[in-house]
C-alpha cells in the first residue's frame, strides 16, 4: 500500500447487527425499499457480492467522493446505468463542502477546528447537487427523488428508528475561549517585556513551536498524501512549518531571527486584514491565535532591532 493512502475494506454484516449499533448510539434509521424488479434485484444482488469478495472489497477512500455514503449512490449507477436518474430540484442551497461538513459539526467545535485546519481550498468549491451526496442525509433526498426506467426509485419509505433530541451542555473549553486566553496572555506578556525591557522566550517557543508542527503536519498532508481536500490549505499562512525552526532557534539567538519575525510579522497581519476576503474560509476561532502570532512576532522583532 503507498504511503500517504486511505484504502477501506467492505464488511458485509447482519442488518441486526446495524440496526442495533445504530440505536444504541441514538442514530435515526430511515428504511427505504426500493422498486426493483425481481430481475433487478438480482442483478443488484449479484453485484453486491461480487464488490464482498476479497479481492474486489477494498478501495481507495475519499471523504468526500468516494465515502461510504457515495458507494451506495454509485453501485446504482454501475448496475443500472442511464436507467436511474436523479432529480437535483430538491437541492435548494448553494453551501460549499465546507458549509456542508460545518452543518453537522455545529455542536463538535473542536472537531470543526479540526477539520477546518487540516482541510484546504478544494473544501471551499460550491457543491454540484451530485456532490451534496456525500452526506447520508442527501443520499436518503436523492433517493427519494430518483427514477428507474420512468418511475420513482423508492416505492416505500419505512421510520425504523427516529433520533431522540439530544442536549448539548455548553462548554468553557471552547476554542474561541481557550485561544482568546492565550492571545490576552501574549498582549500581558507583551506589556511586561516591555515595561522591564527583556524579552521573554518561554510562550514564544510553545506558541512558535507547537504551530510549526501543525505546519508540518499540514504540509506533509498536502504533499505527501492522497487526501486531495487537502491541497492549497491557507492555513500554512499563519502556521509556517519554520516557526518549529524558530523555535528551537531562540536557545542559540542566530541573527536571521530578527528578520524572520520581521516577515511573520507582516505575513500574520495581512492574513488577519485579508481574512474575509481569502478564498478559503479559515475557521473563526483562530482569530485570536493568529492575533497572538503577529503580536509576539511584532514584540520579538521590535526586542531584536533594539539589541542589534
Amino acid at each position: 500500500m503507498p504511503v500517504g493512502e486511505i484504502f477501506y475494506m467492505l464488511a458485509a454484516h447482519p442488518a441486526d447487527l446495524f440496526i442495533d449499533y445504530y440505536i444504541r448510539h441514538n442514530r435515526f434509521i430511515h428504511e427505504q425499499k426500493l422498486n426493483l424488479t425481481p430481475d433487478q434485484k438480482n442483478k443488484l444482488y449479484k453485484y453486491l457480492l461480487w464488490n464482498a469478495e476479497p479481492e474486489n472489497r477494498t478501495y481507495r477512500y475519499d471523504y468526500f467522493y468516494d465515502n461510504c455514503a457515495t458507494r451506495v449512490r454509485d453501485v446504482m449507477i454501475k448496475v443500472f446505468g442511464d436507467s436511474v436518474t436523479f432529480d437535483d430540484s430538491y437541492i435548494t442551497t448553494d453551501y460549499t463542502i465546507r458549509k456542508l461538513t460545518d452543518i453537522y459539526l455545529v455542536h463538535q467545535p473542536w472537531g470543526d477546528l479540526g477539520i477546518d485546519i487540516c482541510l484546504g481550498l478544494p473544501m471551499d468549491k460550491q457543491a454540484s447537487a451530485f456532490e451534496y451526496m456525500f452526506l447520508p442525509d442527501y443520499i436518503e433526498s436523492s433517493f427519494d427523488h430518483a427514477q428507474i426506467n420512468g418511475t420513482p426509485l423508492v416505492k416505500e419509505k419505512v421510520n425504523v428508528f427516529e433520533s431522540r433530541e439530544e442536549v448539548y451542555p455548553r462548554s468553557i473549553f471552547h476554542p474561541m475561549n481557550v485561544f482568546v486566553l492565550l492571545a490576552v496572555m501574549s498582549i500581558a506578556l507583551s506589556f511586561w517585556d516591555l515595561k522591564r525591557k527583556k524579552l521573554s522566550t518561554w510562550l514564544d517557543g510553545l506558541l512558535f513551536g507547537i504551530t510549526g508542527v501543525i505546519g508540518l503536519l499540514l504540509f506533509l498532508l498536502w504533499v505527501a498524501t492522497d487526501h486531495k481536500a487537502a491541497a492549497y490549505n491557507f492555513n500554512l499562512l499563519w502556521a509556517l512549518p519554520t516557526h518549529l525552526a524558530a523555535a528551537i532557534a531562540f536557545y542559540k539567538n542566530p541573527k536571521w531571527l530578527k528578520k524572520y519575525f520581521l516577515t511573520v510579522a507582516v505575513i500574520s497581519g495581512l492574513t488577519l486584514v485579508l481574512w474575509p476576503v481569502l478564498p478559503q474560509q479559515l475557521n473563526l476561532n483562530l482569530i485570536p491565535l493568529v492575533v497572538a502570532l503577529f503580536i509576539r512576532a511584532v514584540v520579538q522583532y521590535r526586542f531584536r532591532t533594539m539589541t542589534a
